[in-house]
């Protein structure tokens, strides 16, 4: 099992001085400015994609480079977006209101046609995250908060749902459903908003982002936390995207701002 410990070995902070030395740290290109989610694409990249437009960017990890982009739908498809997931072949794009668009791997500057699904999540929740899953044929949701009118104190929980891939709604029991008292402090819980999600194959652990007070967890499959970590605020003003590969990186998507472009920050994973 994959410890981040090796990883903080001080500080028990993401990007802290010891890690900013062995950090890479990447501008992401224009189209990148509000990154909205990361996926695996390889062992040496990852896709992300903005939060208005589904352009699928692949970026590699050596040098920042970007390898394709291909784009969902001609003309190009449009929505809120918030999450992606890679399984095989294919991609998946999740909206805040729970659609889910699924397409073909398209090479550079290629069109690719697409299906989509209403996972039925949105209107119990506003949805931010998009992920693998323990399970081949399921995708994780992970929802940002509930919706007061439907979820009660769901809103004060930390819910993420199972949605079998190419069908219609999502099991309507929650993968995991917390209440933020059992891994929150009194003082971390106003600010809780879960940004981002992936699921790490080789530990079996669940990883979640909260970009707004930049905290970063790690669950069992059954939810169990095993570990909190902060993220800095200079290395990590707003974190939208995460994603393990392989035991050996660890990818952070920051949005961008006026001033500033999004940022990819590769930490290594030992």
């Amino acid at each position: 099992m994959m410890k981040l410990a090796a990883l903080l070995p001080v500080a028990l902070t993401l990007g802290a001085t010891q890690q900013i030395e062995e950090a890479r740290r990447f501008s992401l290109p224009k189209g990148l400015e509000e990154v909205s989610g990361l996926a695996v694409a390889s062992q040496r990249s990852v896709f992300a994609h903005n939060d208005e437009h589904a352009i699928v960017y692949e970026i590699e990890l050596e040098r920042g480079r970007v390898l394709r982009a291909f784009a969902l739908g001609d003309p190009t498809l449009e929505g809120d977006f918030e999450g992606i997931a890679r399984v095989g072949k294919r991609v998946f794009l999740i909206t805040s209101d729970g659609l889910i668009y699924a397409a073909d791997i398209g090479r550079h500057r290629q069109r690719v046609a697409y299906t989509v699904h209403d996972s039925g999540v949105g209107p119990f929740c506003e949805i931010e995250g998009l992920s693998a899953s323990p399970n081949d044929d399921e995708l994780l949701i992970l929802c940002k908060r509930g919706r007061r009118d439907s979820m009660g104190t769901e809103a004060r929980r930390l819910t993420i749902y199972r949605w079998a891939i190419d069908s219609e709604h999502a099991a309507q029991t929650p993968f995991i459903s917390l209440a933020l008292t059992a891994f929150l402090t009194k003082e971390e819980r106003p600010d809780f908003r879960p940004s981002g999600i992936d699921w790490d194959p080789g530990s079996g652990e669940l990883q979640i982002v909260s970009g707004r007070n930049r905290i970063m967890l790690t669950f069992d499959r059954l939810g169990t936390l095993l570990e909190k970590r902060r993220l800095t605020p200079r290395q990590h003003p707003m974190t939208e995207g995460i994603a393990f590969l392989g035991g050996r990186w660890i990818a952070l998507a920051d949005e961008g701002t006026a001033t500033r472009r999004g940022r990819l920050t590769v930490y290594p994973a030992r």
